[in-house]
């Protein structure tokens, strides 16, 4: 018996060394037909094409583009960072993307919010369920400052889409005592608790700046305050809420006599197509913030395009 507890001891140790330690892991290739190479990680696969997880943002390539998908270490680590009340957007979407009905996951263009405590605060934004979930990760992508999930559409008056909403944010929260907050909150009535400077609430329909919606919501208000962009920083990672439609470009493939069209790079900004599932804006000539961003030595900038050389 002794023995056996050593050995569950061992492993538990071994367990916390490898998941503490920054080491890469398994990741997706997926290999296209005009010979790029995009690494991430594959979210999901639907009749849309396959979800890539970058950096930062996520990237959808239909079928018609994708030669190969497989399994290769890459350079993404495996960080863990017990001490933030609030994981990363990676994690959180990485868990989204675990649950049955959390299909037809997409990543929509965050209309920039202009007043309230959001204000010039970037987010990024998803939903999924044919648009009857919205997830909102707001300020420093690798460190938020809040995160929310709301039921919008067709699911506005599901209850049973809030308590998947309820066990959702509860799934990712680091904080035992934050995750029992989550449990205690009256989904039935505005609700709002405090915790070492940490909101848990939630916001019903009729409320302001709730886009009809139902949402759970997570967030440190001075940290909100600290995540706020200056106007030097929206420059870099915002842009225009319409946009003309880029046009296809054919070349030519090494192993076909035929022109392909070649995919796009995973590009930060956002097409026409894409630009239509945003929310309206409350100003005139509204804006967006770009597919993804981060914040290095504390400015918000637009990350550089992760992909591999063309393959020969």
């Amino acid at each position: 018996m002794e023995k056996i507890k050593l050995q569950i001891k061992t492993l538990g140790l071994l367990a916390v060394l490898v998941l503490s330690s920054n080491l890469q892991v398994k990741a997706d290739v997926v290999i296209l037909q005009d010979g790029k190479v995009i690494t991430g990680n594959v979210l999901q696969r639907d009749n849309d094409g396959v979800l890539v997880q970058m950096d930062y943002g996520t990237f959808r390539y239909p079928f018609s583009w994708i030669k190969d998908v497989r399994k290769e270490t890459n350079a993404f680590p495996n960080v863990l960072n017990n001490s933030q009340r609030i994981p990363s957007w990676g994690k959180i979407i990485l868990t989204l993307a675990t649950n049955e009905w959390a299909h037809e996951l997409k990543q929509i263009p965050a209309t920039v919010i202009d007043n309230g405590v959001l204000q010039n605060v970037p987010y990024i934004s998803f939903r999924c369920a044919s648009g009857g979930y919205e997830i909102n990760i707001y300020g420093d992508l690798d460190k938020p400052a809040g995160v929310e999930i709301g039921v919008i559409n067709y699911l506005c008056k599901s209850d049973e889409a809030k308590i998947n909403c309820m066990n959702f944010i509860s799934s990712v929260l680091v904080n035992n005592g934050d995750e029992k907050i989550i449990r205690t909150l009256n989904l039935n009535q505005k609700d709002s608790q405090k915790k070492e400077g940490v909101t848990f609430e939630t916001t019903f329909p009729d409320e302001p700046d709730s886009y009809g919606g139902w949402w759970i919501s997570v967030y440190d208000e001075n940290a909100l305050t600290n995540a706020r962009a200056s106007g030097a920083e929206l420059l870099a990672i915002k842009q225009p809420q319409i946009t003309s439609k880029p046009q296809p470009v054919a070349v030519m493939s090494e192993s076909a006599s035929q022109p392909v069209v070649a995919a796009p790079e995973p590009a930060y900004m956002w097409s026409a197509d894409e630009l239509s599932y945003s929310r309206p804006s409350h100003s005139a000539g509204g804006e967006v913030y770009v597919r993804g961003y981060y914040r290095k030595d504390g400015t918000y900038v637009s990350p550089y395009t992760r992909s591999a050389p063309h393959r020969h």
